[in-house]
């Protein structure tokens, strides 16, 4: 099938504007009972392309071809990045983080096993990370009938009715029988019953499902994530002891303050090296603290000719703080920057008196600052 020209493939995708919405409609009727699901990663005009091809009285080999050619060529950006969105979950907590970033890079060696035309190897990969992902947020596997979840929403093209509920069905069908079935079902595959799954088309239905359920389900990340950091903190409240690391087992707010410095380490940053403006320290430290929902009693900042500090009070009583200036270096660029962790605040900035402040020049960083910045 000739395809368009893929020069701007990036700004021409189905999820724009409302004169796509037919083509939507009609490739859902379409594509979706084919197993192929619908996200905003679908080519306006390579979808148009299908439709038509479709309405002149293509087979569903036909427009499986068409479609394969179409995400392997002028969308196959699209494809190998069909995770990234994966990485920007779960905020709220670490370890729900971590995971997500572990099946991210799973997802990533399965789709670089398909572009290497390793379809045996990438299917089932993907397949089994769909079922840890679906069981994680939602606490079934997407492709069990007994999940709840209707993948449904108003904000969508992945959560419309007539897209991953359909996907689902067809992915979910059951196969009994040994036998070279070249079928999109994930019981056939996982279980050894398909012995001709391994196809470009089969695979590209696979990373193509990844991209739609990372456009349909990082609300539910975001609730799993709070979730989990909720119980943790209620976990640890009170705690008075360090872990192995030396960080403070009871480490609430640390996530928030940590975000909130390199939100300010950046804005600094820009200030002085791109000669921005004057930078206010209390204007931003203040509102920073707001948008990380920190408690305004437990942060004190300062400013002089030299530079500006800040310093805040976890809940467990560690005083974390924050110093810098524009470079005195004469290899490095980027500002001075100094680091405090104590159980007492620091009375003045490191240029004054370096006493219990740390240079980020030197490794390693005290153990809460080397806490993992869950971004």
């Amino acid at each position: 099938m000739a395809m368009h020209d893929p020069a701007d493939a990036a700004a021409q995708r189905v999820s724009g504007p409302a004169r796509n919405a037919r083509i939507v409609t009609d490739a859902l009727s379409i594509l979706a009972p084919l197993g192929w699901a619908m996200c905003g990663h679908w080519h306006v005009q390579g979808t148009a392309d299908i439709v038509t091809l479709a309405q002149r009285g293509a087979t569903p080999a036909e427009i499986d071809e068409a479609a394969t050619e179409l995400w392997n060529g002028p969308s196959v950006f699209w494809l190998q990045h069909a995770p990234d969105p994966i990485r920007r979950w779960g905020n709220a907590d670490h370890p729900t983080k971590q995971t997500l970033w572990d099946r991210a890079a799973l997802m990533d060696k399965a789709i670089a096993h398909h572009m290497a035309g390793a379809y045996e190897a990438s299917i089932p990969i993907l397949l089994a990370q769909i079922d840890g992902l679906s069981v994680d947020l939602t606490g079934r596997s997407f492709f069990s009938k007994a999940n709840a979840d209707p993948y449904l929403d108003d904000h969508t093209l992945a959560g419309l009715q007539e897209n991953l509920p359909v996907v689902r069905a067809c992915f979910s069908t059951d196969v009994r029988n040994s036998g070279r079935h070249a079928l999109v079902s994930r019981h056939g595959i996982m279980h050894g019953r398909d012995l001709a799954y391994a196809t470009q088309t089969i695979s590209t239905k696979t990373i193509v499902l990844v991209a739609a359920l990372a456009e349909y389900l990082p609300r539910a990340a975001h609730s799993v994530a709070a979730l989990a950091r909720e119980a943790h903190e209620i976990r640890v409240a009170g705690a008075s002891v360090r872990d192995e690391s030396g960080r403070p087992v009871d480490d609430r707010h640390l996530p928030q303050v940590l975000r909130m410095a390199w939100d300010l380490d950046a804005a600094y940053a820009s200030a002085v090296l791109m000669r921005s403006g004057p930078f206010d320290a209390q204007t931003q430290v203040t509102r920073r603290a707001r948008t990380y929902g920190l408690d305004p009693d437990r942060v004190s900042s300062g400013q002089d000719k030299d530079g500006w500090w800040w310093h805040y009070t976890l809940p467990a009583g560690v005083v974390l703080g924050y110093a810098a200036r524009p470079t005195t270096s004469s290899t490095r660029k980027a500002p001075d920057v100094f680091r405090w962790e104590g159980d007492v605040a620091p009375q003045v900035p490191p240029w004054v008196d370096e006493a219990g402040w740390r240079s980020d020049d030197l490794d390693p960083r005290s153990p809460a600052w080397a806490a993992p910045l869950v971004l």
